[in-house]
């Protein structure tokens, strides 16, 4: 293997390769992802540690099956990360003590950077810093280019200006200080601008730096019109030279990368808050109105999945998983917001199963899950999922759906308060998984994330994890997902996404989405009377 021998050339014990690129995004294209090549894992998350003589493929709870169905085991382990457990933590276990450690500073943050080496630095450790990553030296890694210019969204849709954002944030800053930013979800949400270049996203490829006066956009990619009077934009290869001028600079450590982090260095300080990120994550009227908009269309799409479901023969996981790119497009998205999850029967049950296959017909019986979403004009994303029984339910497919819901309606209708936080609802779900009698079913992924520009939107998260604790703010918009999942039977998971708002002067959940859940695979009898009015209240629309 040519990376052995990069390692040995370069005296190096262990290499780490990325799934991301270096701007840290979550959904890198495969034909841009180090990682895929390595392995042939295609999921969106999970990287690799290469040895001299050893290989782990690292992946969390939603790509356990699929992990373990698309690596070579012959030269592959799969780490099968389990709620609880942290890559670093269980990265930093393989790694012999007195060893030595590449690790491409593009493409890791400055956070996972400090954390690991606070791990490895009790083993003796050394981390190598490589500024390329040495799987470009044996195949191409390069981003997929159709030629979109960048296109700023209607002010009507954003419900702020990019000079108002601009301004708004720039209070924070004296004189001579500024502030860097690489994070494109935050660099899309500031400027109002869009682009469709890269599939599954609608941000584009830029770094910016905010001072007191101006904001400067480092760019390749080709603008429609003018961003703004305060945004002035310059090349990308200009980047290196113009921040090092800035005297003193604010930054944030979990989103810059180390390269960018040693330009700044000597002047840097690190940002207590993501003040962009926090901007972004509490929703005004005019997002909430759009996202309504987009989730009418997105329902309609669901809908039609489920009549082809009812009343189509010999339809394939393949077929479907195109109806519903078709419909997207037809009800006015410029593209998905994520790649389709469409598993039928088995399938079902692997968490993140996104390649239907033509050769999987869905059959009488079968469970069907669809996840799905679009980016439409004003380039949100939109989320939901659905699971279908095709025909009749079986009385186990309806304790699994039925409990399911169940979940859902439960955390959907819990009282909040100013001190609720995501780790509150993900335990309420948890604790109705834990009285099922299905324990032999896994939930294997937090109940929750933000969603916003990205589909995965951060903060909110809905978790059981240390994120989940963060304290839910009103319009604040995220999923609240359920599902439980059991190999070679299937799985169930029954996605909204919802906004908090106010009522009465009290905040409450709200649903974007109004699609019902299917009532032939409901078993009432496990429904208390609570629940039956809430699911009553929810068939009727009137959540």
């Amino acid at each position: 293997m040519k990376l052995r021998e990069f390692l040995i050339e370069n005296k190096l014990d262990y290499l780490l390769v990325n799934t991301t690129d270096e701007f840290l995004v979550e959904y890198n294209e495969l034909c841009n992802c180090a990682r895929y090549f390595v392995t042939g894992f295609s999921g969106s998350t999970g990287d690799v540690l290469v040895s001299k003589d050893r290989m782990w493929q690292f992946a969390d709870g939603r790509y356990h099956e699929q992990a373990d169905s698309e690596v070579d085991h012959k030269t592959t382990e799969v780490v099968k990360l389990q709620l609880g457990q942290t890559f670093l933590s269980e990265l930093a276990d393989r790694i012999e003590p007195d060893s030595v450690i590449g690790v491409v500073s593009k493409k890791i943050s400055l956070n996972f950077y400090k954390i690991l080496k606070s791990k490895l630095d009790k083993k003796h450790c050394k981390i190598k810093k490589l500024d390329f990553d040495p799987v470009s030296l044996f195949t191409e890694l390069k981003p997929s280019d159709n030629g979109e210019p960048v296109r700023q969204i209607d002010t009507g849709i954003a419900g702020l200006s990019a000079d108002e954002k601009f301004k708004k944030l720039v209070r924070r800053l004296k004189k001579d200080e500024s502030y860097l930013d690489t994070h494109l979800e935050n660099i899309a949400y500031l400027t109002n601008c869009r682009q469709y270049k890269t599939p599954f996203s609608s941000t584009f490829k830029a770094k910016i730096v905010l001072t007191k006066q101006k904001a400067f956009v480092f760019t390749d990619e080709k603008f429609e019109t003018k961003i703004g009077k305060y945004f002035e934009i310059k090349p990308l290869s200009e980047f290196d030279r113009a921040v090092k001028a800035f005297k003193t600079v604010f930054f944030n450590p979990s989103t810059i990368n180390c390269y960018d982090y040693q330009l700044i260095k000597s002047k840097a300080v690190e940002s207590q808050k993501d003040f962009i990120k926090e901007m972004k994550s509490v929703k005004n009227e005019a997002e909430i109105a759009h996202f309504k908009k987009n989730f009418k269309r997105t329902d309609a799409v669901v809908n039609r999945a489920f009549e082809l479901v009812k009343k189509q023969k010999d339809l394939s996981e393949f077929a479907l998983s195109e109806a519903v790119e078709k419909e997207f497009l037809s009800q006015g998205a410029r593209q998905l917001s994520f790649k389709t999850i469409l598993a039928a029967g088995k399938n079902s049950s692997i968490i993140h199963y996104s390649h239907p296959s033509k050769d999987v017909k869905i059959n009488e019986g079968d469970f069907v899950l669809l996840d799905c979403g679009g980016h439409f004009e004003g380039g949100y994303s939109t989320d939901i999922t659905r699971t279908f029984v095709k025909g009749k339910a079986s009385a186990l497919q309806k304790k699994v759906y039925t409990t399911v819901m169940k979940m859902f309606l439960n955390v959907y209708h819990h009282r909040i308060t100013a001190r609720t936080t995501g780790f509150t609802l993900d335990k309420t779900a948890r604790k109705i998984h834990q009285k099922s009698g299905l324990s032999d079913f896994n939930f294997n992924h937090g109940l929750g994330h933000g969603v916003g520009i990205n589909v995965h939107e951060n903060p909110p998260t809905i978790s059981c994890g240390a994120a989940g604790r963060r304290i839910l703010k009103e319009n604040m918009v995220f999923t609240i997902e359920p599902g439980l999942y059991k190999e070679g039977f299937g799985g169930v998971r029954l996605e909204n996404t919802v906004y908090l708002t106010k009522e009465d002067g009290e905040l409450r959940i709200k649903s974007f989405s109004h699609v019902p859940f299917q009532e032939s695979a409901i078993d009432f009898d496990l429904l208390n009377e609570q629940e039956k009015e809430w699911l009553k209240d929810w068939q009727a629309g009137k959540c």
